[in-house]
């Protein structure tokens, strides 16, 4: 029906299918990052046999070798360890499919849904990032699967020659399938603007578990052993982005605060004597705002910053404590936590409101005293007999925190992200006492074991401290190599009063940052050889790129429903149904009138070229004759099919095909001839044929 009569070739071609496994290759290699890797070179695998295959040098694989082959894919996936309902599974056996298609395409068709399985596989992309580099990568692999698709279509690209095997032939057909392909996206632009904007914001409706080394936890864990905080400052991946909404705090007081370690079984801080999965954490201290602010004396003033947290696959949020107020989702603790109500595996923004000088437990409960008191019975003699020692010469609690304090400055402490093992028993002991070398985690946990040791409740606190200012895009930036742990002491009439220290042995960690800390041994980011943040000379470029990715975050992942509302409000004023409407179609009327002015739709057709005219009358008197020109064929192919085909005819056949491709494909005059010469000759021969005359002689080209 659709045919109108001519033969149609609906096989894919060799430079169609180049095409098509370029599109496969761009499209899962970010994807690579989440899902198996071995899924890759299934793709090489089965792109290679295609190939072979189109250049005769293999069979079509039969269906049971299919089926084996497909068989031993998903036995892959089963034994990945991934839960067998997750979008990880999902995902996966997308991609291996995607990948097989490549072994049985053999039609247009089977192409189509290749690329058609592409443009789904670009979306779910999108769902294990939303970084900027990732939305630029996107977009570059639409254009690589628009272009795919282009040649798929195109009668260039349908044609069967070996000429398109050459690699200059095949360029010929790639710049021109990208400049198209990249037109027909950037037409697309402003309606995709216009949804981004006006379309409203809904929860979704479903949900899958999101699992698998894509989503593996990342940041400061809930637990701390001496050596963890020190692995994860070799990480410089980014935690967390600040603005402040008034004056910049100094260095000093960039605390952000994280969890709160209770327990200590000899070893190792947790938050409770018990192991309980995070849900049941968040359970038990949940709270509510008011609880907090009853316990607290405000002093001070407040600050008020807006936060963008990147994913870690955790529910711990970081701030500087403690948070009265709250603007996004979230949750308060009881110990002055901020906590998300589901582990964060997308960026999450939060406008926050703290008062760091004021006074938290002024009067502390029994309860929490006692947890704050917990020491494992027996272990550490050298560091207890150090405290028996300390305390006789202490006349007050606040004198013996300072001669503990001043004994980490005094004595031959030593700053180091290269602490070494401390075994598993008596462990303050090897570090307080021998060893003396460690990082933030052995101070603080060896400060509190002494104070607990002494009757003062203390706890460990980890989570960030300082962070990059970025003067171009005036916010701050805190990366994983800036985790750090502290530690809170209770005293009467202050409440929990923060110590740290860290900064009795490295005050350059807590005034500067932890690369002039740890300078002379060389040891920031040393696993980290192509890190721009070890690079001063780079310093620039990062702050760029930073600024960039921070618009990223808050103007374009940022823009949920209450920043629609504001923005949508704050262009157009108070909204109504009839006033939404009337802005929903401006902006359809205007990009129907862009595109109207881009596609020229506006403008009168240009007029058929003569020699065209010519040569599809010329292609309808043959067709009298039955021979009919295939979609397929290129004017000389035709030439050579017409002139096997009627004999009789061959020689004034061959003239007008050649003068014909001499106009559209070399206009520049012959050597005997004129253009407009050439025009005559064509129609004169034209003539002919509607005469039935042919001459065993039309003359020569």
């Amino acid at each position: 029906m659709f045919n109108k009569g001519f033969t149609t070739n609906f096989n894919i071609t060799y430079s169609a299918m180049m095409w098509l496994l370029v599109a496969q290759l761009v499209v899962m290699a970010p994807l690579l990052f989440y899902l198996p890797i071995w899924i890759f070179p299934v793709l090489l695998f089965s792109a290679g046999w295609r190939m072979r295959v189109m250049q005769g040098h293999q069979e079509q694989p039969q269906k049971i070798l299919k089926t084996i082959i497909a068989g031993v894919g998903i036995a892959g996936l089963f034994f990945s360890g991934m839960p067998m309902v997750s979008l990880d599974m999902m995902a996966s056996l997308l991609m291996l499919g995607f990948a097989y298609k490549a072994l049985e395409v053999v039609e247009k068709r089977d192409a189509l849904v290749v690329i058609l399985t592409g443009f789904l596989l670009i979306g779910v992309l999108f769902i294990y990032s939303q970084s900027m580099l990732v939305a630029l990568y996107g977009a570059f692999a639409l254009m690589i699967l628009t272009g795919a698709l282009i040649a798929l279509q195109h009668d260039g690209a349908i044609q069967i020659d070996n000429s398109h095997k050459s690699t200059r032939a095949l360029l010929n057909r790639i710049i021109p399938n990208l400049k198209l392909s990249t037109l027909m996206l950037l037409l697309c632009l402003p309606l995709m603007l216009m949804f981004f904007i006006v379309v409203p914001r809904f929860a979704p409706l479903w949900s899958v578990a999101l699992s698998g080394g894509g989503h593996a936890k990342t940041g400061i864990s809930d637990s701390m052993t001496p050596g963890d905080i020190a692995n994860l400052s070799q990480s410089d991946g980014l935690a967390f982005t600040v603005k402040f909404m008034g004056e910049r705090p100094q260095q000093n007081e960039l605390y952000w605060r994280g969890i709160v370690m209770q327990h200590f079984d000899g070893k190792t801080w947790t938050q409770s004597s018990e192991s309980f999965e995070p849900e049941t954490i968040k359970r038990k201290l949940r709270t509510d705002v008011q609880a907090i602010r009853n316990r607290l004396v405000k002093k001070g003033y407040g600050r008020e910053y807006e936060i963008i947290y990147e994913k870690t696959a955790q529910p711990w949020l970081f701030a500087l404590t403690p948070v009265v107020n709250i603007k996004g989702d979230a949750l308060y603790g009881s110990d002055y936590t901020l906590m998300a109500r589901a582990d964060l595996l997308e960026p999450k923004m939060l406008s926050l409101t703290s008062y760091p000088d004021a006074i938290r437990d002024e009067y502390l409960d029994e309860k929490t005293r006692q947890r704050s008191l917990q020491l494992p019975k027996g272990g550490n003699p050298q560091t207890r007999n150090l405290v028996k020692r300390l305390l006789l010469q202490s006349s007050t609690k606040m004198d013996y925190i300072t001669r503990v304090m001043s004994r980490f400055k005094q004595q031959n402490y030593y700053y180091t992200l290269r602490p070494g093992l401390l075994g598993d028993f008596n462990t303050i002991d090897e570090f307080l006492i021998n060893n003396k070398k460690g990082f933030c985690a052995h101070y603080a946990g060896s400060f509190v074991f002494m104070m607990r040791e002494a009757g003062i409740p203390a706890r460990v606190v980890t989570g960030y401290q300082g962070g990059k200012w970025n003067e171009q895009g005036q916010f701050l930036s805190v990366h994983q190599y800036d985790a750090h742990a502290w530690t809170e002491v209770w005293l009467k009439g202050k409440g929990w009063v923060r110590f740290d220290p860290t900064a009795m042995v490295a005050p350059s960690r807590i005034e500067k940052n932890l690369e002039l800390a740890v300078g002379p041994e060389g040891g920031f980011l040393e696993n980290k050889i192509f890190s721009m943040k070890k690079y001063s000379w780079l310093n620039k470029l990062q702050s760029k790129m930073d600024s960039a990715q921070y618009a990223w975050r808050r103007f374009v992942l940022g823009y949920d429903r209450n920043s629609q509302s504001a923005f949508l409000k704050r262009v157009f004023g108070e909204l109504s149904l009839q006033k939404i409407a009337m802005i929903v179609s401006g902006f359809f009327i205007g990009i129907i009138m862009l595109w109207s002015l881009l596609l020229g739709l506006g403008r009168k057709p240009q007029r058929e070229a003569e020699e065209h005219q010519l040569y599809r009358k010329f292609c309808q008197h043959l067709e009298k004759y039955g021979v009919n020109k295939k979609l397929s064929q290129s004017p000389t192919e035709f030439s050579q099919y017409a002139a096997s085909q009627l004999p009789s005819l061959a020689k004034d056949i061959e003239v007008f095909t050649q003068y014909y491709s001499q106009l559209c494909y070399n206009p520049s005059p012959a050597e005997t001839t004129s253009e407009k010469n050439s025009i005559t000759v064509l129609r004169d021969l034209l003539n002919k044929i509607k005469k039935g005359k042919f001459s065993e002689s039309s003359g020569s080209f």
